[in-house]
């Protein structure tokens, strides 16, 4: 409690405070009576000390020495039980007194000091026992809250009814979780405010009020902890003058919110999980048909039949604490749910993972730029990012992760203007795997139209016998030893291929033709 509270009590009827008002809203934890003169180093943070002056009758200058003491080590005031070694206080100490905003009590009184103490911390205690009742009472109806599915909004309700000012949440990055005003928009720059609010908070600090120079607003802000070093942020608008009581309520609030934060996140860090661990199989080859993964795909906001085009990212830094993976993961989350590019996040082998449904280069490049940015704003580091090429389906997501790992690799952080690289192509089917999947089903089908056609049991072997003969640079021997069959059976199979597909198949544009519709075909099959 502040030492101007205590003093209301009957016992201090005759006391005054001759020196050092300012100083009257210390806090005051205990109560002790000096019965030594070295009694300074036994003192702690916000004792009031109560002495006769019995030491110092004769020894002004210790007097100050303890005044000076006392006012470094925080204490809540000095009482000095004048009219019988003191007839006053000495000027020269209330003066001191004055300059150090400590202060200074005449206390004039019968009793005995023993007495004093004895009803001082009997007031104390009474008063700590009604605001530890008082915590169990509000702790208990904001925890019936939560179980009641009321949750953070009826809680916030509590808070703004009690401070009679517009409350909101924000989460570690300054983004707004909850607002109280229903009828305005949040409008305050909280991502800066957070930002510099984190360097306010130290371990003896329950809460601090600022103001934003350009609206002239201010606003109290209450920092919500969890397990992790990662802090949620209560705002009340407006400067607010708490008492004891108020502030403990607001304490309690802070706490159960705490809680049902951490209970969301870590549903919220299992969600995850899962995602990650789908993204795991599905880079390794888990899932052997499409069918397999569709599902899965579905429940982490995949669509089977699309493709996509999967790009990487990594934070440059000699060290990035797990914590920070986790809340640079939740900004790149929150970003990419505010922006124009539909993408889906995952978290595999210390990279972040990036799978977008095909857009045009430059909005890509866009989307990139503003999670750089984002990062280095909040974090002050630098982000780089590898692109793949469009896989054709789900299953082939893998490989647009391999090649979206080597572009990464391939940047040289250093050249800050190079901090998004593509994968360059260096074969065939990696070129192919650029064109839209039905344009490439269009043109093997037009191209293997007459064999895709006809019976299916002998299709297979046809177009198997094909593909070896082309491969073959149209060798009828080479074939018919890489089949183990006759050279007569090439040679029949050969022309049943030319006869099916109503043209000859030995000039060199109709050879290319074939080759490349061989190429897609097992490509889009694989997929």
């Amino acid at each position: 409690m502040e030492l101007q509270t205590l003093l209301r009590i009957p016992i201090y009827e005759k006391a005054s405070v001759v020196a050092g008002q300012k100083g009257v809203t210390r806090k005051v934890h205990n109560v002790n009576m000096m019965d030594a003169p070295d009694i300074l180093s036994f003192l702690k943070e916000g004792e009031f000390l109560i002495t006769t002056g019995y030491h110092f009758k004769e020894h002004e200058e210790s007097l100050a020495k303890l005044v000076e003491g006392m006012a470094k080590k925080k204490c809540a005031g000095l009482a000095i039980k004048t009219k019988r070694f003191f007839e006053h206080v000495p000027a020269s100490i209330c003066q001191l007194a004055d300059e150090l905003h400590f202060p200074i009590i005449d206390f004039q009184t019968d009793e005995t000091l023993g007495a004093v103490i004895n009803e001082s911390l009997s007031f104390i205690l009474d008063k700590k026992t009604a605001e530890l009742q008082q915590a169990m009472v509000t702790h208990q109806l904001f925890s019936s809250y939560i179980l009641q599915g009321k949750g953070i909004e009826k809680i916030m309700q509590s808070i703004q009814t009690l401070c009679n000012a517009h409350v909101a949440l924000f989460d570690t990055h300054g983004h707004e979780l909850f607002y109280t005003n229903k009828r305005e928009p949040f409008s305050l720059p909280m991502e800066e405010a957070v930002a510099g609010a984190k360097q306010l908070f130290l371990r003896t600090v329950k809460y601090t009020t600022f103001s934003f120079l350009h609206t002239k607003k201010t606003v109290t802000l209450f920092p919500i902890a969890t397990h992790t070093r990662k802090y949620s942020y209560l705002l009340i608008e407006h400067q607010v003058s708490l008492s004891d009581s108020a502030l403990l309520t607001i304490e309690q609030a802070t706490n159960v919110l705490s809680f049902e934060m951490m209970r969301q996140q870590a549903l919220y860090e299992a969600e995850r999980r899962r995602k990650n661990d789908f993204f795991n199989q599905l880079v390794n080859n888990y899932y052997k048909t499409l069918e397999d993964a569709s599902f899965q795909a579905q429940m982490m906001g995949l669509s089977a039949g699309n493709s996509y085009i999967c790009a990487v990212g990594k934070i440059h830094s000699t060290f990035t604490p797990y914590s920070d993976d986790d809340m640079i993961y939740e900004l790149l989350q929150y970003e990419l749910s505010t922006g124009h590019t539909e993408a889906v996040l995952f978290f595999y082998d210390n990279l972040y993972i990036l799978l977008f449904t095909p857009h045009s280069q430059p909005m890509i490049i866009e989307c990139l730029h503003r999670l750089q940015e984002a990062v280095y704003r909040h974090y002050d580091k630098r982000m780089s990012f590898g692109v793949g090429n469009q896989s054709q389906s789900l299953l082939t997501i893998a490989d647009s992760y391999k090649e979206a790992v080597e572009a990464l690799e391939t940047i040289h952080f250093k050249d800050q203007s190079k901090l998004i690289q593509f994968y360059q192509p260096k074969q065939f089917k990696e070129l192919l795997r650029l064109l839209p999947a039905n344009d490439l089903q269009d043109y093997y089908s037009q191209t293997l139209e007459g064999l895709l056609q006809y019976d299916k049991k002998d299709r297979s072997i046809l177009l198997d016998t094909l593909e070896t003969y082309l491969n073959s640079n149209c060798q009828i021997s080479e074939t018919a030893k890489q089949l183990f069959v006759h050279r007569n059976t090439v040679i029949y199979r050969i022309e049943k291929c030319e006869e099916l597909l109503k043209r000859p198949i030995h000039t060199s544009e109709e050879t290319l033709r074939l080759r490349v519709a061989f190429q897609i075909f097992s490509l889009v099959h694989a997929n």
